[in-house]
Formats: C-alpha cells, structure tokens, sequence
C-alpha cells in the first residue's frame, strides 16, 4: 500500500520496513524473528488484558453505588 508521504500510515510502515531489514541485515535466525514478533504481540495482550480488567472493576464498583 502507498500511503501519502509522512503521513502516519507512512511512518508507520516506514518504521517495520527499517526493523525488517534490520533482521535481514543482522542475518537474524527466522525462529529469532518470529520469536520476537510473538513476544511483542503477548506483551500487548497482557497490558490490554490488565487494562480491561482495571476497567471490569471499576464499572462494577459504580454499578454497585
């Protein structure tokens, strides 16, 4: 996809592309690439998971008012 320059989009795929190439580059282990895809990902549940957690209690403490 083509995203108009320096938009957010651009950016966006501006920075994979250069994290990409940064594996490629290094000659990084496909399992290291993939790895660290899936640790990124799992940390980002878990924070979002504990967020809608917070948020569950918190609504049940004012239903509960």
């Amino acid at each position: 996809m083509d995203y108009k320059p320096y938009s957010r989009e651009w950016t966006r795929k501006r920075y994979l592309a250069e994290a990409i190439e940064e594996y490629f580059n290094s000659n990084a282990p496909t399992t290291v690439i993939v790895d660290d895809i899936l640790d990124i990902l799992e940390q980002k549940a878990t924070l979002h998971q504990r967020k809608a957690t917070k948020l569950t209690e918190v609504l049940n403490v004012i239903k509960d008012l």
